[in-house]
This record gives structure tokens, sequence and C-alpha cells, in this order.
């Protein structure tokens, strides 16, 4: 698991190549984060497949293993467990007949070969295309239709972008997250 993010870049990649043919003067907006974190292995009950986990600060926590984890039988007392999370939201208003609504989703999984220190990686990507059916400027809201019907209501970080759409408009909101995990011997 050496290059942690390729999967997630490469989904990331995808769905905003798609929306790259908006129309420019359309308001968007995209949001990221990444947690990095690493966890010694303080308890392991094999039989019962779960782990206590020791951050940095202390915590500890029990977590159940599923039987689905390869390789669990190699982790031992004192190994560090490496998370990665990225997740990346993008929110891009679009003509009216820019774009379909309904939406799309895509999931990679991938775990670590038989015989390897346990690991794997996990990343998806789903992307909803709604319709503006209500924009109130007095108010600062904006309501959103989706395929079957249903509306939500919201206001808007920057209200004045309200402006620069219109009730019909589309509205892409996609979210991207990627978890990997891998594991290292014993502190050096």
């Amino acid at each position: 698991m050496k290059s942690k993010f390729i999967i997630t870049s490469a989904i990331v990649a995808l769905f905003v190549s798609n929306l790259t043919m908006a129309e420019q003067n359309k308001p968007s907006t995209t949001e990221s984060i990444l947690v990095e974190q690493q966890l010694e292995v303080l308890e392991i009950n094999k039989d019962e497949r779960w782990v206590m986990l020791k951050d940095r600060s202390g915590f500890t926590k029990k977590v159940e293993v599923g039987e689905g984890a390869r390789n669990f039988d190699q982790l031992k007392v004192g190994d560090l467990i490496n998370v990665n999370y990225a997740e990346t939201i993008q929110i891009k208003a679009f003509g009216k007949d820019a774009i379909n609504m309904g939406e799309e989703a895509e999931a990679i999984f991938a775990r670590t070969p038989e015989g390897a220190k346990p690991g794997g990686a996990l990343a998806a990507a789903k992307t909803i295309v709604v319709t503006i059916s209500n924009i109130d400027l007095k108010h600062n809201l904006v309501t959103l239709k989706d395929k079957q019907g249903n509306t939500r209501t919201f206001r808007p970080e920057i209200p004045g972008k309200l402006k620069q759409v219109k009730v019909g408009d589309k509205v892409a909101i996609s979210v991207a997250k990627a978890m990997s995990i891998s594991v290292d011997d014993d502190k050096k």
C-alpha cells in the first residue's frame, strides 16, 4: 500500500473530468478532507476476531475484524496499522439541458494477497443530478428535486451565487471516498 490514494485519485478524476464540461458561469464548490492515523495493536483475540487498538493520543478501541479480512492471523501485538481516509464532495450547477437527472455509483475494493501483511483499500464515488425547482432570493433558499420528485430546501453558503442559477437548472452532487489500511511491523 505504498501509493496511498491512487484509487481515490482515479475516481475523483473520473467524476471531476465529467463535470468540467459544465457552463463556466454556473457556481460550483469542492471540499476535501484527508485523515491519516497510525494505530498500535495492543491485544488480539483471533478466535473472536477482534483487536484492541491505541492511537497516538492514548485512546483505545476494540475493533471487530470480519471474516473477509485476509491474513488476520499474521497480525501481532505491537504492529502498527496505518489508516488513510480521504473524502471529496463537489457541487456544480449546470444549465437545464447540460446533463440528465439520475445517479451513478462506482466502487473498487482491493485486499493484500494471501500470505502478505493484512491490508486493503476501498474507494467509492457517487454522483446524483437533481433539478432546481425553486429559488427564494428574499430568504436565500434553493429547493432541489430528485428524479423521484422528492424535494429538499437548502441555504447556500454564499447566497449571492443564487443569482447565477435559475429554476430548471441541474445540480450535480458528487462524493468520492477512499480508505486504505496497511500494517507495519513492530515499532521501530
